[in-house]
């Protein structure tokens, strides 16, 4: 007698039978009895789903293998070929840009507009300064007219 067995042998004695049916204390514990709470159905139904297998063959796995793997090789191709069409791309867009020489970026096209918002942005300045120093001068002028009176 296991570990086990024994401590339920002791645990029966001393409480006694839990089930309360004659001679159940006495039932030998050989695996025999089922002590589920399911019906005799359920398990019917349950050994009956077990049996079914869900599993697929061999051939069909290698059949499913290599389909996947062609898939996989196509969208590899096509990703390969979009980006060596996307790179012809690029190289077409770079070789135009250096056919047009050193001299020829965007920056010199810009400068005489650069210039002239430059010459606003001073004049701008320039004006705001007279303005403070107009308003500042005012001011004085209204403070010793106060201090006068």
């Amino acid at each position: 007698m296991g570990k086990n067995q024994a401590y339920k042998a002791m645990q029966r004695a001393r409480v006694g039978s839990s089930s309360g049916a004659p001679g159940a204390a006495d039932a030998p514990e050989d695996g025999m009895t089922d002590g589920s709470f399911h019906s005799p159905e359920w398990h019917a139904a349950r050994l009956a789903s077990l049996n079914k297998t869900h599993t697929v063959t061999w051939e069909e796995f290698k059949k499913k293998q290599k389909e996947e793997e062609m898939k996989r090789g196509e969208l590899e191709a096509d990703k390969d070929k979009m980006m060596r069409e996307y790179r012809a791309q690029l190289d077409a867009e770079r070789a135009q840009k250096l056919a047009n020489g050193r001299n020829h970026s965007r920056s010199n096209s810009k400068s005489s507009s650069s210039k002239k918002e430059r010459k606003d942005k001073d004049a701008k300045k320039r004006s705001k300064k007279r303005r403070k120093k107009f308003i500042g001068v005012k001011f004085e002028l209204i403070i010793r007219i106060f201090k006068e009176r």
